[in-house]
C-alpha cells in the first residue's frame, strides 16, 4: 500500500496544526452501489436549453469496514450515467474487499494502480474516488470526527458560497432565479448560457441589467454549449461581452477535451476562464493548466477521483498561480464531500452551492446546511454528515430514464 501522507498532513495521523489525528487504518469487507432518484412531479421538472431534467439521480457507493462501520461516497457522473456505476463497482470489488490500508486516502490510488488497463480517467476514476470517499466517511464515523479532520483539519470555520443554478429557457426565468438568490443572501450568482452565442449575448445583457449593485455574476457556457459546441470565435465573442459586463469568470467556453481551444479563448478575453468540472484525473488538470487554458480550476472530488486527487489539483493550481473553486452538482453526498475537501485546503476560498430544488440532496444530509450571510459553516457531525437509510432507499428508489440527459 502507499504510505504518502494524506492531504493536509505532514505524516499519517497528524493534523495541519500538529495535533494527533484519529486512527485511520481500515479493511473493507463489503462494497455496493446504491442508485437513487428524486422524480420531479409532472409540471415541476427542471427545464433549460439542454433539455428537461425529469429526475435528480445519484450513484452512491457504500462500504462496510471489518468492524461493521459503514460509509457512503458518490460518483458525480451518476447524475447523467447512474446505470454505468454498478458494473464498475463490481469490477473494483476484487481489488478492495479484504485489502488493508493505513489510511482511507490510499484507496483510490490503490484501485487505479491495480486497474490501470481500464480505469485511467472518466467515470471509472470517479467510482474509485467514490469508494475512497466512502472509506473516509466510515473511518471518520468510527472515530467520531468530521471527515475534514482526516484531511488535516479545516483551514477555516466558514467558506464563502456562490449561488449556482440559473437554468430556464427564457431570459425572465433566469433573471428571476438570480433575484431570488440575491434576496437569500448570495453576493455571487452563476447562470447558464443559451444554446447559441447570439442568444447568450442577449441573455447576458438582460440578466446583468437586473442585478443589484455589488452583485457579481458568472456565466457558465456549459462546454460551449453542451451537445453542439460553439466555435472558438463565438466563444470569444461571448467572453468579450462577459468581460465588458464585469463577469467574475467565464466557465467552460469550449468542449472539455479542447485544451488548445481553452488556451485560445483565455488568451483573447479579458475575463478569467474556468474549467473543467468533469475532468477525471489530476493529469487532465495538469495539461489544462500547463497549456494556459484556465485562470480557475474546478475539480470535483466525486469526478476527479477522491479527496487526495482533489487536494493534488488544488495544490497544482496554487503552484501555477491558478485559483481553485470546486464544482458541486449532485446529491447531499457530493455536496458534503466537496465541502470537506474545500474546507481542508487553505487556498480554496469559494464554494459552489446549487440552489435548485433537490429533496434527495436534503434527505441525505444529517443536518441542514449552515448557510448564513453568503457563507457555509464547517460540518461538525461525524463522517461526511450524511445518512443512507433503508427508508431513504425506499423513498428515492431509482427510476431509469431520467437524470440530467442533454438533448
Amino acid at each position: 500500500m502507499t504510505t504518502s501522507p494524506p492531504a493536509g498532513t505532514t505524516q499519517e495521523g497528524t493534523r495541519r496544526d500538529g495535533r494527533a489525528g484519529p486512527a485511520t487504518s481500515l479493511t473493507v469487507t463489503e462494497v455496493r452501489a446504491v442508485l437513487l432518484s428524486h422524480r420531479y412531479p409532472q409540471g415541476e421538472e427542471l427545464t433549460w436549453v439542454g433539455g428537461t431534467i425529469r429526475s435528480w439521480d445519484a450513484a452512491l457507493v457504500e462500504v462496510v469496514l471489518s468492524d461493521g462501520t459503514r460509509g457512503v461516497g458518490e460518483a458525480g457522473a451518476g447524475i447523467m450515467a447512474a446505470t454505468a456505476v454498478p458494473g464498475l463497482v463490481d469490477a473494483f470489488r476484487p481489488y478492495i474487499v479484504g485489502a488493508a490500508f493505513e489510511s482511507p486516502l490510499e484507496v483510490a490510488d490503490h484501485l487505479r494502480a491495480y486497474t490501470a488497463f481500464w480505469s485511467r480517467g472518466g467515470i471509472a476514476s470517479g467510482v474509485a474516488g467514490a469508494i475512497e470517499i466512502a472509506a473516509c466517511d466510515a473511518v471518520a464515523k468510527r472515530a467520531g470526527v468530521p471527515v475534514h479532520e482526516l484531511l488535516g483539519g479545516a483551514a477555516r470555520d466558514r467558506i464563502r458560497a456562490y449561488a449556482s443554478g440559473g437554468l430556464g429557457t427564457t431570459f425572465e426565468q433566469v433573471a428571476d432565479w438570480a433575484a431570488t438568490q440575491v434576496a437569500a443572501g448570495f453576493e455571487i450568482v452563476k447562470f447558464r448560457a443559451m444554446s447559441d452565442p447570439d442568444t447568450t449575448l442577449r441573455l447576458l445583457d438582460h440578466v446583468t441589467a437586473t442585478l443589484p449593485d455589488g452583485t457579481r455574476f458568472v456565466i457558465d457556457a456549459v462546454q460551449a454549449c453542451a451537445s453542439t459546441p460553439w466555435s472558438a470565435e463565438d466563444a470569444i465573442r461571448v467572453g468579450t461581452r462577459a468581460a465588458e459586463l464585469g463577469a467574475l469568470w467565464y466557465e467552460e467556453p469550449m468542449q472539455a477535451d479542447d485544451v488548445a481551444g481553452f488556451a485560445r479563448v483565455r488568451a483573447a478575453v479579458d475575463v478569467p476562464v474556468s474549467g473543467v468540472e468533469s475532468n477525471g484525473t489530476v493529469r487532465e488538470f495538469a495539461e489544462l493548466i500547463g497549456a494556459g487554458g484556465v485562470d480557475l480550476a474546478q475539480p470535483d472530488a466525486t469526478f476527479v477521483g477522491g479527496f487526495r486527487a482533489f487536494s493534488r489539483v488544488a495544490r497544482l493550481a496554487h503552484g501555477a498561480g491558478v485559483d481553485c473553486v470546486p464544482h458541486v452538482w449532485g446529491s447531499g453526498v457530493t455536496f458534503a464531500a466537496n465541502l470537506h475537501a474545500a474546507l481542508a485546503e487553505p487556498t480554496v476560498e469559494l464554494f459552489e452551492y446549487c440552489t435548485l430544488p433537490n429533496p434527495l440532496r436534503d434527505a441525505l444530509l444529517i443536518e441542514p446546511t449552515d448557510f448564513v450571510d453568503g457563507t457555509i459553516g464547517a460540518p461538525s457531525a461525524p463522517g461526511l454528515g450524511v445518512q443512507l437509510t433503508e427508508e431513504i432507499e425506499r423513498r428515492f428508489a431509482f427510476q431509469a430514464g431520467g437524470g440530467h440527459v442533454i438533448r
